[in-house]
């Protein structure tokens, strides 16, 4: 679809926004087999297994996925919230340059950088995932890498998976 203008043109540019005063940080997880990752996370206000991974628009982990993360926490606060960044610190202002990281996307790299976040959680972990657009497929694939650990799963407007087979493994609701 990247390669499609009329849905690039689709997509409205990103407003101008700075996150100001953050309440969470970055931090590195470790890949296996691949060069560390980043996420933007926050922590809950008392000790829980409980996370949502939360992943961003085709435009990269830019300040308003990081709002977003920070607007759930205010309505999860009890959830450790983690924002991976599924482009390794690249982000987008244009549609071509959405386009071309959106393109330059490795499957298996992300589906490393989701297993880093589930070893980070630990075995305890249970996860709610989220995601808008190239996000909203990731929710979806986290939520099928990660089968019973997953409680629930938000897609907006993403890619969904259709073939019968692959979904057998997803065990929450979308």
């Amino acid at each position: 679809l990247s390669d499609d203008q009329a849905f690039r043109d689709e997509h409205q540019l990103p407003a101008a926004y700075q996150l100001e005063d953050p309440s969470g940080m970055m931090i590195t997880l470790p890949v296996e087999n691949g060069m560390d990752a980043q996420a933007y996370y926050i922590e809950p206000l008392r000790a829980s297994s409980i996370y949502i991974l939360v992943f961003h628009e085709w435009w990269g982990l830019n300040d308003h996925i990081k709002r977003e993360a920070e607007q759930l926490h205010m309505a999860f606060p009890n959830a450790h919230i983690l924002a991976l960044d599924l482009y390794d610190g690249k982000v987008a202002t244009t549609r071509e340059e959405a386009s071309t990281l959106m393109k330059a996307n490795k499957a298996d790299r992300s589906l490393r950088i989701i297993q880093a976040a589930a070893d980070y959680a630990g075995e305890e972990a249970t996860f709610g995932t989220i995601g808008w657009c190239f996000g909203g497929g990731w929710s979806l694939q986290a939520a099928l890498a990660l089968g019973d650990q997953v409680d629930a799963c938000v897609m907006y407007y993403g890619m969904p998976v259709r073939e019968a087979e692959q979904l057998n493994s997803l065990e929450a609701p979308v």
